[in-house]
């Protein structure tokens, strides 16, 4: 199963006694093949094993909300996880889809898959520099801004909730774009993002605290 760096974070922030968050990259898909339309794949039958398993690992806390990117396989990945955690006798709702957390920042969908095609990797390290033209795609900056303050409100509605998590199910860019800008680390030196994996958000009465593996920083 994928995650488990995750999975480790989250029970640690369990502790707290606090509610707790994750931005997470959904679980295994199918290649994508027309670089054009890569909302299309969909889940593989291992992505869908990978999911339930990790809703199956979250006993720490009692109830999970999921949200997700308007992109079918997200939304995939959460159901999976909810099957999960209901399989230990917790509670998991399904929240629906969320634009902050898709890819509606592409403005020229032919143009992003030409310069993906082109660049590979270093396509995130021209996105996050700034350097790929605002009509192709919008400012990696903005996109987690976005996603932070989305995670920010829905952790607002469970402040009191204890032992709450909420999961945000999104995609690997996004996420780099949110730990480089949140959390200080570029993929250059810490590798791409795995499915199933992510960044996780603690609540503290002072802001945030944006976690990955062993690195964190507050937020205010």
């Amino acid at each position: 199963m994928r995650g488990e760096a995750l999975l480790a974070t989250l029970r640690n922030e369990a502790r707290s006694g606090h509610p707790v968050a994750a931005v997470l990259r959904h679980a295994a898909r199918e290649e994508i093949v027309d670089p054009t339309r890569p909302e299309l794949p969909l889940l593989t039958a291992e992505g869908h094993a990978a999911a339930e398993a990790f809703g199956a690992s979250l006993g720490d806390f009692a109830r999970v909300r999921l949200f997700f990117s308007p992109v079918q396989r997200c939304q995939q990945t959460a159901e999976g996880i909810a099957r999960g955690v209901r399989r230990l006798g917790a509670t998991a709702e399904i929240h629906g889809a969320h634009e902050a957390l898709g890819i509606g920042y592409t403005r020229d969908r032919d143009e992003f898959g030409r310069l993906f095609e082109l660049h590979g990797p270093h396509f995130v390290r021209l996105w996050c520099g700034g350097e790929l033209p605002a009509n192709v795609i919008d400012p990696a900056d903005r996109c987690a801004s976005e996603i932070l303050a989305h995670i920010r409100e829905r952790l607002a509605e469970v402040a009191s909730t204890p032992r709450a998590l909420d999961l945000h199910v999104s995609h690997d860019i996004n996420i780099m774009a949110v730990r480089e800008q949140f959390v200080g680390l570029r993929h250059e030196d810490v590798g791409w993002l795995n499915f199933l994996d992510g960044v996780a958000f603690g609540w503290r009465e002072s802001g945030l605290r944006a976690i990955y593996r062993e690195r964190h920083r507050e937020l205010a």
